[in-house]
């Protein structure tokens, strides 16, 4: 992004701003080309930063783009159906927005959580370079991370 304007993390700008750096990610189109799957990605409040209540995004990913992202809401929940839900505490995030943390190892070492069925484990783990280059998605220009 070529702006001044600092993009706040929890902020709509930012979920825009992700869904765009996904969907203009060749590494990410190329990764992910093959594979399909709905997450809300929950951040939990840990005393890190200025973060003070849980944030819940949906972002409905299809061979190698993002189709829908939002956050969630009581007026716009998460579909019923949705494939995972992958939470941690904000530090843990942040660490991943930084490139400190793979999320996957992360989820080994029980800084994540992830629900979903076993098969969707099996397909996730076989796509960890969709998820490599998912998450250098989130390494964007001007964003702030409160």
């Amino acid at each position: 992004m070529s702006t001044d304007k600092k993009i706040i993390f929890g902020e709509p700008e930012w979920l825009d701003a992700y869904m765009k750096s996904i969907n203009e990610s060749e590494a990410y189109a190329k990764a992910a080309k093959n594979w399909e799957g709905d997450f809300v990605f929950v951040t939990i409040p840990d005393g890190t930063g200025t973060l003070t209540e849980e944030r819940r995004m949906y972002v409905d990913l299809w061979h190698g783009k993002c189709r829908e992202a939002y956050y969630v809401t009581p007026d716009k929940p998460a579909p019923e159906n949705v494939e995972y839900v992958f939470s941690g505490k904000y530090g843990n995030w942040l660490k991943v927005f930084a490139g400190e943390l793979d999320p996957l190892k992360g989820v080994l070492q029980r800084k994540f959580k992830v629900e979903c069925s076993p098969k969707a484990m099996a397909k996730m783990l076989r796509a960890v370079k969709a998820s490599q280059e998912l998450v250098k998605c989130t390494q964007m220009e001007n964003v702030e991370y409160p």
